[in-house]
């Protein structure tokens, strides 16, 4: 509901614009929820793409209810983080799924180079050919082709 939670000011808009002082007020709320998510961030509660989302989910909201008052939606928006979130909550998106794809791809090999072994051990291959075979298919060093064996 935060990014929703500035439909609670709309009928103060016209004040907010007119008064810097009340606009501050407003400010200081939006400060006091910023403060609140990099709390519950820092205790482990919400994730940095949580956050993020949240005040982006924020600026959007106001940019669309607020799009006739420039004071209130700047101001807001100053304390929120802007555009700049946007960036952020994709990167952090993208760097997750890159590292999930990553540990994906790994854990795919090593279950083929699990059962590449499994089969060739049924079948009777000798140990040294299936070391070699290891150390050609999936570009292993002797090592680790010793290891999966």
């Amino acid at each position: 509901m935060i990014p929703f939670y500035i439909f609670s000011h709309e009928t103060r808009f016209d004040e907010y614009e007119k008064h810097k002082t009340k606009l501050k007020t407003l400010q200081e709320e939006y400060e006091q929820i910023k403060n609140k998510l990099e709390e519950l961030l820092n205790q482990g509660v919400i994730s940095e793409y949580t956050r993020c989302t949240l005040m982006d989910m924020s600026n959007k909201v106001l940019e669309h209810i607020a799009a006739k008052y420039d004071s209130v939606r700047e101001g807001v928006k100053a304390v929120m983080g802007g555009k700049v979130l946007e960036y952020e909550a994709k990167t952090i998106k993208r760097e997750g799924i890159e590292e999930g794809i990553k540990e994906g791809i790994e854990e795919g090999i090593k279950e083929g180079i699990k059962g590449t072994v499994s089969i060739l051990k049924n079948l009777g291959v000798p140990t040294q050919t299936i070391l070699v075979k290891l150390q050609e298919q999936y570009n292993l060093s002797p090592e680790a082709s010793q290891k999966y064996l």
